[in-house]
């Protein structure tokens, strides 16, 4: 496998998890009063997601089911913090406990990527 590509799709996933993650955040200081730009964060994270499967598309040999699980859990995330947002739900406790199993998801798939750029010597 090509370290550069993985390396590449370690970046993509870095990139939407840190977006989703100040997404995540703000929303949870503030459900009722989302900021207007919230829906085109909402936009950018969904969009940068699917780059990332594009991207695992393409490169075929880097698919594995850890990535698959992974853009699940976003998925599960994002449906979350899109109702808690379009609702301006205060109750965030079903988009808090989504978004930890994203993020335990991210950090597996970051520690097996991790390892395959720096094997132990």
């Amino acid at each position: 496998m090509d370290k550069h590509k993985v390396g590449t799709l370690l970046s993509y996933l870095t990139e939407i998890f840190d977006k989703t993650k100040t997404l995540h955040n703000a929303t949870s200081k503030n459900p009722e009063n989302p900021s207007p730009l919230i829906a085109l964060k909402l936009s950018e994270i969904f969009t940068l997601k699917e780059n990332a499967k594009l991207f695992i598309a393409i490169n075929e040999e880097l698919d594995h089911y850890e990535y698959t699980s992974l853009f699940n859990f976003f998925d599960q995330a994002y449906f979350e913090m899109k109702q808690v947002i379009e609702k301006r739900d205060r109750n965030t406790s079903w988009m808090y406990s989504e978004f930890e199993n994203y993020k335990d998801q991210h950090d597996i798939v970051v520690q097996m990527i991790q390892s395959f750029l720096n094997p132990p010597q």
